[in-house]
Order: structure tokens, then C-alpha cells, then sequence
């Protein structure tokens, strides 16, 4: 491989270090206009269509991604751990959850009949699912993962969480809890009643960026260990 393992390993920091900036700015953006001005700016409207949140969290998405797939090509051998299948399975459903984040799939918005889970009332059981089945079926990857690599599986795993807490809890804390307390306190208060929402906005969209940012970025570093090893053993040879 022609990449410096050591002049990566020093960019990887800063370009993490650029986005999580990037989407604390976001976030104060967005909250300044709910809270100074009573309204969302539409560009940084972040449960919006097509805006700067959504392309930001979606080429996060796309970024891991491509990563996978490198990691598919460079990892030839059917017996090695991790497999080649589980960087593409991984790849291709991170390509698609990037599209639905781009486009909000899941919403109905954008989508066609060929694409799968579009408009679905039923896709945060089906994202549940799709993780689960993952998790069982590439279990010697993840296990070898954990054995070579433990402090970055920790750092994913924890990014992992807080995306699924934005994702998913924050979602389900909205329509089980939230809903129920802004009709039956805030019913004649529309407008606290809006911000509150707002609120819940900003924390649910920032823990699913700032989840999938550290996902990336044990990612990014795993990548540049295998960079690294190879890189030793050529100059071994």
C-alpha cells in the first residue's frame, strides 16, 4: 500500500475532530433560531429533506461505507477474520441506510417501488432486526475484532449505542412518553409545546452524528492498523 500509516493515523484525528465541530455548530444553529427567533432555519432544519444535517450525517454514512468495501477488496481471503462477507454486507446496508437518511426512505419521502423498507411504519423493527441478524451471523468477526482489536470495538460499540439511542429510543421515548406529557401540560402552550419538540429534535439527530462520527472513526483507525501491519511486513520482505 502506497498510504504513510503514520501520516493517516495523525489526519484521522483532525478529520473526526472537523466533523464533531461541524455538528456541534449544527446543533447550536439550529436550537439559536428555535430559541431566538421561533423558528428553524430550513437549511439547518435538522428532521428535514435534503439539509445540511441530513447530507453531514449521510456522508458520515457513505464514508463508512466506502470503507467497508475497501476493507472487502483488500480482504481476499475467505478464511481470514474478518471475512470479505462481512465488510460487504455491512457496506451494502450502510450504502442503503445513508439513502434513507438522505432521503428519509423510511418516511415514505423520495422513495420508489423498487426500494426496499420505503414508507414502512415498521421500519425501526426492521433496522432491529437487520442489526441483530448481523451481529449473529458475522459473530466469529466480531469475536476476532474483540481479540485483536478490543479498545476500537469499545469505542464502536459506544458510538453504536448513542446512534441507536438518537435512532431509535429517542424516537420511541417521543411516541410513548412525550407525546402523551406535551397534551396533557403543554395542550394551550403551543409554542412551548413546539420548542420542547424542537429540542427533542436536536438531541435525537446529534446522538445518531455523534454515534455514527465515533463509528467511523474506530473504523478509520482499525483500517489504519491493517495499514500499518501490512506496511511493517512489506518492509520485513
Amino acid at each position: 500500500m502506497n498510504l504513510n500509516p503514520k501520516l493517516l493515523k495523525c489526519a484521522i484525528p483532525y478529520w473526526i475532530g472537523g466533523l464533531i465541530c461541524f455538528e456541534v455548530a449544527i446543533v447550536i444553529i439550529y436550537l439559536g433560531g428555535v430559541f431566538i427567533h421561533r423558528e428553524v432555519y430550513p437549511p439547518f432544519d435538522m428532521d428535514g429533506f435534503m439539509t445540511i444535517p441530513t447530507l453531514l450525517q449521510a456522508s458520515i454514512l457513505f464514508q463508512m461505507s466506502l470503507v467497508y468495501l475497501g476493507m472487502f477488496f483488500f480482504s481476499r481471503k475467505l478464511s481470514e477474520r474478518p471475512s470479505p462477507a462481512f465488510w460487504f454486507v455491512q457496506s451494502v446496508l450502510l450504502f442503503y441506510v445513508a439513502l434513507d437518511e438522505l432521503v428519509k426512505l423510511h418516511l415514505g419521502m423520495g422513495s420508489s417501488s423498487w426500494m426496499p423498507i420505503s414508507g414502512t411504519k415498521y421500519w425501526i423493527g426492521i433496522y432491529s432486526f437487520l442489526i441483530v441478524a448481523i451481529a449473529v451471523f458475522f459473530f466469529r468477526d466480531f469475536k476476532a475484532l474483540w481479540y485483536g482489536s478490543r479498545n476500537l470495538v469499545i469505542l464502536g460499540l459506544s458510538g453504536l449505542v448513542l446512534a441507536l439511542i438518537g435512532a431509535f429510543g429517542v424516537e420511541i421515548f417521543k411516541h410513548i412518553v412525550l407525546n402523551r406529557l406535551l397534551a396533557k401540560f403543554f395542550s394551550e402552550r403551543e409554542v412551548l409545546s413546539w420548542v420542547i419538540e424542537q429540542v427533542r429534535v436536536a438531541f435525537e439527530e446529534f446522538f445518531e452524528m455523534f454515534g455514527e462520527t465515533l463509528i467511523l472513526y474506530a473504523v478509520l483507525l482499525f483500517v489504519a492498523k491493517k495499514i500499518e501491519q501490512n506496511y511493517q511486513g512489506f518492509l520485513v520482505k
